[in-house]
């Protein structure tokens, strides 16, 4: 199902719903693929983060790549909620390789975001690609 341009809430679809948690995948061992919604909200944090919970719930150390290059910045109610679910995680997160493309001021946002929560290891990256190759060259792989 391709996801329209909005924020979801808790009035989207079941559909709806798993689109947005089939957003997040396995690339590697211990690793995770997030390929963020152009536009965020609490809801679909929630969505992400219940799915990277499940894929990763076996994992005592994981690393995960977020895919920001068609993102827009989230507002503040949604940092917040994104701040929240990363802090419980936060004590398993290995790495996190933030793919944002040219977008010099989200690459910005993204490092000083990141370092905000207090993440471990962070890395920025143009491309997807070169984000997941950062994470499985931290993870060993």
């Amino acid at each position: 199902m391709e996801l329209a341009p909005h924020a979801y809430g808790p009035g989207a679809t079941r559909e709806e719903s798993d689109a947005i948690a089939d957003r997040v995948s396995i690339v590697g061992e211990r690793i995770l693929l997030i390929y963020e919604l152009p536009v965020q909200s609490p809801f679909s944090v929630d969505v992400i983060f219940d799915r990277i919970e499940r894929l990763a719930r076996a994992w005592d150390r994981f690393a995960y790549v977020v895919d920001l290059t068609e993102a827009k910045r989230p507002d503040p109610e949604t940092r917040a909620g994104l701040k929240a679910r990363v802090l419980r995680l936060l004590p398993r997160i290995t790495h996190v390789a933030i793919a944002v493309g040219d977008n010099l001021v989200m690459r910005a946002m993204a490092r000083l975001f990141a370092y905000g929560m207090g993440l471990p290891s962070v890395s920025i990256h143009a491309t997807r690609a070169e984000a997941i190759e950062e994470a499985r060259r931290v993870m060993g792989q």
